[in-house]
């Protein structure tokens, strides 16, 4: 998929069952691995891959925020 067809799939309202299911899977995966890295007696190297893992999640979210957000605003929907 090209970036316009990637907006279009996701300008579908926040309530849409499959967008709701999917925006809450990536933000309890965040959470978790937020909290994975942050466990006490972990080693310097699991605290880096965990916190790492986080990050990425992180990153994800944030651009399909971002392609969600200019999907809406082309479209003129909330």
């Amino acid at each position: 998929m090209n970036e316009e067809q990637l907006k279009e799939a996701l300008s579908v309202s926040d309530e849409h069952p499959v967008i709701k299911a999917f925006l809450q899977i990536i933000s309890d995966q965040e959470e978790s691995e937020v909290l994975a890295g942050i466990l006490p007696n972990l080693s310097a190297e699991d605290r880096a891959y965990n916190c790492g893992r986080a990050a990425a999640i992180k990153d994800l979210s944030s651009s399909i925020r971002l392609l969600r957000s200019a999907s809406q605003l082309t479209s003129g929907r909330p």
